[in-house]
């Protein structure tokens, strides 16, 4: 059901100039995946719109795919345009507009047809796949084809809590965990690897295969592991059951990273032991167990601190672990604001208030409102005027807080775009009288490095602008973003005082986890931002601390962990 939601919003994106259309599509599709009740019983109670997202218009449509197996509006849609959208648009690179180019311009209906052109040299001189190589391009066809399973980390953990659902229900299982990528908080995933503590293993594997609400096909299943493809997407998810005392061995090696598991064991040699996933064990006879149960004592075992799973990438946190001197990373508690969201005033689905109820359930202590503005057509943006009405709403909003002795509090924010030549779009005359200033560039991105380099860094220099929105452009599956000197960038940020963002939205996670890192290193800050466009959005604050928790971020690093004065303060807000 939500699949052909999802390939209704790619396809209606192609043809629709109206981008709220494919958005709303995507949005059931997720509440439908995120539901722990089937599907079939809420159309049978006539409960479908009780599902966020799901109004009249998408109630019809789920109701005649469920009567007739299939959607005429899809259908309709692909006889106009017999393009193969879902296999194209997970290369890297390649969103619904870009597949209508290759269409209309060269008529490439799927990957085949694509990696053909680009063999042929046909897209030498193609605008909008965000690189020049041809190589480079043939990689990515390649990884989508080998990878064509993998899901957004906010799409895994939708899937996780239905799965963990099975898992809570089987008899005797004392414990359970996802281990693998997921643990590790990558920015995409490939499978699921569980362990589980029970007594009774073959009946546990029994009881696990046969949940065909949520499996499709079991691939293998034995008395002490099991490999299933679920319902939805195919995605594959690898069950084993692991005994007490190997439980941290096991957790640790199918957590990973390979490379990080790979130097463990290299240290454990060096000391004379030998490692696996059954445990640590004395290398010179294999029957004495020094440590497995926990994974914090075989980190002891092998002289060195615990490492939290987000590290495990071999960068540096083994030999940090040893001499002691791993960060506390970032939690999500220390959040106290999100700084980047858009209201109805712009390109959001949702008015202001909406926005504060959602904060003030999360226990923020403020948030800003960043509405896009200029001339930026589609993404609504607001021109001087219409500035001028919002705050006045907020000003009354904030007022009301006070008086009722609340301390939540309301920033005007805007985001503006970089123009091709550095400049903003928008008057400083303007942009001084609001209070946080996002500058983000959103088209240009085939520009050469050295132009974007100067695009951004020319914003930096605006006494205006405080924080540089979702750095890289990317879109996770859709585009890898423009190119630009990422140190020179850094450089310009600490002498301007600029902040930069990791864009927490499920498809941005902008910067990424290496490039947050360099920030770090480099001594700029970074804020934590959702991107929101409705309340639901301000959850994705959680991918953007895993995120900075992989970058190595701490409390320090980042702004938004700032109590309202201290925000106050460091970015001259009077």
């Amino acid at each position: 059901m939500s699949k052909v939601l999802l390939e209704l919003a790619d396809y209606s994106e192609i043809e629709d100039d109206q981008p709220y259309r494919a958005r709303a599509y995507r949005k059931a599709a997720q509440s439908i995946e995120a539901t722990p009740e089937p599907i079939e019983g809420l159309w049978r109670e006539k409960r479908l719109q009780d599902l966020p997202g799901v109004g009249e218009n998408i109630e019809k449509k789920i109701d005649e795919i469920l009567r007739t197996g299939k959607l005429t509006t899809l259908e309709k849609i692909k006889a106009r345009i017999p393009v193969d959208v879902s296999s194209l648009t997970k290369i890297e690179g390649i969103g619904p507009k870009t597949v209508e180019l290759l269409y209309s311009q060269l008529r490439v209906k799927n990957i085949d047809d694509l990696e053909a052109a680009v063999k042929a040299g046909k897209l030498h001189d193609f605008r909008g796949l965000g690189v020049k190589s041809d190589a480079t391009l043939l990689e990515r066809i390649h990884a989508a084809r080998s990878q064509s399973n993998r899901v957004l980390l906010a799409q895994a953990i939708v899937l996780s809590e239905r799965i963990e659902k099975t898992l809570r229900e089987i008899p005797g299982v004392s414990r359970f965990t996802f281990a693998g990528s997921f643990r590790r908080m990558r920015d995409t995933i490939g499978d699921f690897d569980i362990i589980i503590e029970t007594d009774e293993p073959r009946e546990a594997i029994q009881f696990f295969t046969k949940n065909e609400d949520e499996i499709r096909e079991v691939l293998s299943a034995g008395d002490t592991k099991a490999s299933v493809k679920l319902q939805n997407n195919n995605f594959q998810v690898d069950v084993r059951v692991i005994s007490k005392k190997s439980w941290g061995a096991a957790l640790l090696y199918f957590t990973g990273s390979k490379a990080h598991n790979i130097e463990l064991r290299t240290i454990a040699i060096k000391k004379g032991y030998r490692l696996n996933e059954y445990g640590l064990f004395q290398a010179s006879d294999d029957s004495v167990l020094v440590a497995g149960s926990t994974e914090q004592e075989i980190y002891s075992a092998l002289g060195m601190e615990y490492i939290e799973p987000e590290l495990r990438e071999n960068r540096g946190e083994i030999e940090a672990a040893i001499l002691h001197k791993l960060p506390q990373l970032l939690t999500i508690q220390e959040i106290k604001g999100d700084l980047q969201m858009h209201t109805k005033y712009s390109d959001g689905l949702e008015p202001i208030n909406a926005m504060v109820e959602k904060a003030i359930l999360l226990g923020y202590e403020y948030i800003a409102i960043t509405d896009h503005v200029g001339g930026l057509k589609i993404a609504n943006a607001m021109d001087e005027a219409r500035i001028i009405e919002q705050r006045k709403e907020i000003d009354k909003l904030n007022e009301a807080f006070e008086k009722s002795g609340s301390k939540f509090h309301i920033f005007q924010g805007v985001e503006v775009n970089i123009k091709a030549d550095g400049k903003l779009d928008m008057p400083d005359s303007v942009l001084k009288r609001v209070e946080i200033v996002l500058a983000s560039i959103h088209s240009g991105f085939s520009d050469d490095s050295e132009k974007i380099t100067r695009r951004l860094t020319a914003a930096m220099e605006n006494e205006n602008v405080d924080i540089i929105a979702h750095p890289t452009g990317r879109l996770i599956f859709e585009r890898s973003g423009y190119s630009f000197d990422l140190l020179k960038v850094i450089e310009v940020a600490k002498n301007t005082g600029t902040i930069l963002e990791i864009d927490a939205h499920a498809n941005r996670l902008d910067l990424n986890d290496e490039n947050a890192r360099e920030v770090i290193k480099g001594g700029v800050k970074l804020s934590i931002d959702t991107d929101s466009h409705e309340p639901a959005e301000m959850d994705y604050m959680k991918l953007g601390v895993a995120q900075a928790r992989r970058a190595w971020g701490t409390r320090g690093d980042i702004l938004n962990t700032m109590n309202r004065s201290e925000i106050e303060k460091f970015l001259e807000i009077s």
